[in-house]
């Protein structure tokens, strides 16, 4: 066992140094144009006590009105979501419309998606979450970033206060920082549906959501695989703060729980034999991992080299992490980090095992 928990640690670090040295080459989107017209999309479901925060940020964009429009696509609401919005209508002086879906047979975030895609008036697509919140600078960020690109994958963070949602954030940052990489590397891996932009024309030249329309997540990371194959160098990570979108951290653990395992169940469905391979690597890992502590327990494996172990692990993930989550606006890392890499196992062995078996609910919805 000594042997598989060095050498794994050697490839565990080597990850981790090869991902710090990624996010450090990541260059910055910039360009001198900012008059690019933008469509920007919110899928909603039951989304009454946020939906006003966000439309009063997109509100307050420091970009030309005249540039932009905001849809809200109503996915079948059970509260007063679509009155709210109607109501905005009046007040606010963006272009917002609200559409709802038709038929409660095709609903779901990716047919709502879909239609407000396809009501869109311009060809460059930005989507965001009703329980989301950006700067005044968000749009004009992706703006000087378009250029050739036909995919752009945006930072997004958690906020919130107290060592549970302390831990998550720094989770966050390294998802974040994980999917930047790859997508720089023009072998993406994650991205997230709460900021991200794409071409309207390329959105429908790859079929959109066809291909996996009956699979509930997943919205943000098969459009990026989709596109990503079609059109090679022109997917990128939008590393610029001003491009951040903000999202509350779960306040419940059953909450982050059922959250992770809708995450997880879409790489069962994923067929990047990369990504898989990477998967199964990253679950041995973890699972040699713990299974080496209790190991080093029983006196099989001498307690101090496996003590070491854990230190090197932790400092080649701290190395990664700080400086993304820094980027994200976070300062405490360290003993976040700290506690992470002794929880981490447990919760990589559980969402391993849920993403295939587990069930979750979504919005009023079980699956």
């Amino acid at each position: 066992m000594i042997y598989l928990l060095l050498a794994f640690t050697i490839l565990h670090v080597g990850f981790y140094l090869v991902l710090a040295f990624g996010w450090r080459k990541i260059p910055a989107l910039t360009s001198t144009s900012t008059s690019a017209e933008l469509s920007v999309i919110v899928p909603v479901r039951n989304e009454e006590a946020v939906i006003e925060k966000l439309l009063t940020c997109l509100e307050y964009q420091e970009y030309d009105k005249g540039k932009f429009e905001v849809i809200v696509i109503d996915d079948f609401s059970e509260d007063r979501t679509s009155k709210i919005v109607k109501e905005l209508q009046a007040k606010l002086t963006i272009n917002l419309r609200l559409i709802s879906l038709p038929d409660p047979k095709e609903s779901g975030k990716k047919r709502a998606l879909t239609k407000g895609v396809e009501h869109a008036t311009y060809d460059f697509i930005i989507t965001t979450d009703a329980d989301c919140q950006m700067g005044p600078n968000w749009l004009a960020s992706y703006a000087e970033a378009k250029g050739k690109n036909k995919f752009i994958a945006g930072p997004v963070t958690l906020k919130g206060s107290g060592l549970f949602s302390n831990l998550q954030q720094t989770e966050f940052s390294g998802l974040i920082g994980f999917g930047a990489v790859t997508i720089n590397n023009d072998n993406p891996s994650m991205c997230s549906g709460a900021n991200l932009g794409f071409e309207k024309s390329a959105f429908f030249e790859v079929g959109g959501y066809t291909n996996n329309l009956n699979i509930p997540s997943g919205d943000d990371e098969f459009l990026l695989y989709s596109i990503q194959k079609k059109y090679a160098g022109q997917v990128a990570f939008l590393k610029n703060k001003s491009a951040i979108v903000l999202t509350k951290a779960h306040s419940k653990l059953a909450g982050f729980i059922n959250q992770r395992i809708r995450w997880t169940s879409k790489w069962k469905h994923n067929k990047n034999l990369k990504l898989r391979l990477t998967a199964i690597m990253f679950f041995l890992d973890y699972s040699i991992f713990l299974s080496s502590l209790f190991y080093a327990l029983a006196g099989v494996i001498p307690l101090e080299i496996y003590l070491l172990v854990f230190v090197v692990r932790w400092l080649a993930n701290l190395l990664f992490v700080l400086p993304i989550h820094r980027f994200l606006g976070h300062r405490k890392a360290i003993l976040s980090l700290l506690l992470i890499q002794i929880i981490y196992p447990f919760h990589v062995l559980f969402m391993g095992v849920n993403s295939i078996f587990g069930r979750y609910t979504w919005k009023g919805r079980k699956y």
